[in-house]
């Protein structure tokens, strides 16, 4: 009797500490969702969170023994960290889609939007290595690459997805999304962008992340400091220092840039924009920016007269000089604009050149919306001769104020030229210098944003090269496949593509699950994508 009891109660023992577990992993998997949560505009505490905010995740993914768990952790902090990805994305959907429809475009917008976010963000549970299994993906590889693996991997796909033609025009919206953009108010980090773009600090972000929770988990098991982790940890601090002695002092620039934020409710648009437009003249610009909506819309005839009668330059979506001369641009990297040139071929119209309008003072690219998210139309036009950068969006749908302004100020630092963004949500309009740094508003007033810029007078390693950064990355994630699949030859078992049980090499079904452990052509596309 005495024998059953104990056995009894070391059953429940064994229940409730397994209950524990369970409760300690989705605890770390919805820390990790807040912190990447809080790490995003609006909150805008990436600065220091973004850095461990993938930590408590990665150390629960570890000591789970669950693989259909380790997808649910990912899962629960996925739509947790990028819930305003959800809702933006959401919110475009239902933008053009019939409002007789609105709850089914509702209901699509929602479903599409989360599954982009599961997305782009599923590759901890692919590729960091629990204890008892092998990673789902690159499972042959030696536990001493594991801190790299995912960095590289998803900087890799962030490169891919904003380079392929056809998929690059959509792409570009992830890029308001991509974890870089959490250092947007990090000026020392930032300047690493001048060298490899956006995805360095993308990779970078990750690299320190995974190395934090492989430190962590190192010592737990072997009461060891990780020298891998110190040394990622040394790189950071080195990166860290080097941008921040690099950064000059503020210049205060002879070009005013004054920005005309979107009207409140139940104001006339055109009187308004005229309104602030002549009073803005108090702090001597050189031009004055609005919204996008002047394309060959409403508010164009008031803008060429306003124009004249200011002496000004004024951006609306097309710039106008003050002798009321037009100059305007196709804009051939936005998302409308995604199969020119796919049938019949045509290089010149998938990648196209874009040219910088001319100025007394020097030459402006403009970006239309998205086409600020990623970096090639921005490098395409600074190559072309821009001196400076000019962004605007149209004044409706819902945006995150942060998310825009983090595009301009990647572009700036990329290719080290002031830039300027219109933004129609709240005080979201911000100017900022070539080192990314947003400079002093001195229109008191909300409905202005003004300030002066200066030309940095030289092009970065990023404008003159490119992307030799994100190419490395993407020959290092072939070089991954191909040592994966040399060692998994040599190998004498397999891993079942379902269970990812070790199996010697000649068994058909899995012990484990009863499934067929092999499957060809479909296992071997399962081995490369996941799943």
């Amino acid at each position: 009797m005495s024998e059953c009891c104990a056995k009894f109660g070391k059953g429940q023992e064994r229940i409730k500490n397994m209950r524990n577990q369970k409760l300690a992993s989705y605890g770390l998997a919805i820390l990790s969702g807040i912190l990447l949560l809080l790490s995003f505009p609006p909150f805008n505490l990436g600065s220091v969170l973004a850095w461990v905010a993938l930590v408590p995740l990665l150390v629960a993914i570890y000591n789970e023994k669950n693989l259909k768990r380790i997808g649910r952790l990912t899962i629960v902090s996925c739509i947790l960290g990028f819930f305003l990805m959800v809702v933006w994305l959401q919110s475009e959907f239902i933008f053009f889609l019939p409002a007789s429809l609105y709850l089914i475009s509702w209901l699509i917008g929602i479903g599409i939007s989360i599954m982009l976010a599961l997305l782009y963000t599923d590759f901890p549970r692919v590729y960091w290595k629990p204890r008892e299994f092998p990673t789902i993906k690159l499972q042959y590889l030696p536990p001493i690459v594991q801190i790299f693996i995912l960095p590289i991997v998803w900087t890799a796909f962030q490169f891919l997805i904003m380079n392929i033609p056809i998929v690059m025009k959509f792409g570009g919206a992830f890029g308001f999304f991509s974890i870089a953009k959490t250092q947007w108010l990090n000026p020392p980090i930032l300047q690493l962008a001048s060298f490899t773009g956006m995805y360095g600090v993308t990779f970078l972000i990750l690299l320190v992340n995974c190395a934090i929770a492989y430190g962590i988990i190192h010592y737990k098991e072997t009461k060891r400091i990780s020298k891998q982790a110190i040394a990622v940890l040394l790189v950071f601090g080195v990166i860290f220092v080097g941008g921040w002695v690099s950064i000059p002092k503020p210049v205060s620039g002879d070009i005013t840039v004054a920005i005309i934020q979107v009207p409140p409710s139940g104001k006339e648009v055109e009187n308004f924009y005229v309104d602030l437009s002549k009073e803005a003249l108090k702090y001597d610009p050189q031009i004055i920016v609005w919204t996008s909506i002047g394309i060959k819309g409403p508010l164009a005839t008031f803008s060429t007269d306003l124009s004249k009668e200011l002496n000004v330059y004024l951006m609306d979506g097309i710039l106008i000089s003050p002798d009321g001369k037009e100059q305007y641009r196709d804009f051939a990297y936005h998302y409308f604009k995604t199969f020119d040139g796919v049938i019949p071929l045509n290089l010149s119209k998938i990648f196209p050149e874009i040219y910088p309008y001319e100025t007394e003072f020097g030459k402006i690219g403009h970006l239309l919306c998205q086409e600020g998210a990623w970096p090639t139309p921005a490098r395409n036009i600074v190559r072309n001769g821009a001196d400076m950068i000019l962004h605007n969006t149209s004044n409706y749908g819902f945006a995150v104020a942060g998310l825009f302004g983090g595009n301009a100020v990647y572009r700036a630092v990329e290719n080290r030229v002031p830039a300027a963004l219109f933004l129609w949500s709240g005080a979201g309009s911000i100017i900022v210098d070539p080192y990314g740094r947003v400079v002093d508003d001195i229109a008191p007033e909300p409905e202005i944003v003004a300030g002066k810029i200066s030309f940095a007078g030289g092009n970065t390693f990023y404008t003159r090269y490119g992307d030799v950064f994100g190419w490395t990355i993407l020959l290092l994630f072939v070089a991954l496949w191909v040592y994966n699949f040399y060692l998994k030859r040599k190998s004498p078992f397999k891993y079942c593509i379902r269970c990812n049980t070790k199996l010697k090499k000649d068994v058909k079904t899995c012990d484990q699950c009863g499934k067929k452990a092999d499957r060809g052509i479909i296992g071997t596309l399962w081995n490369i994508f996941p799943p």
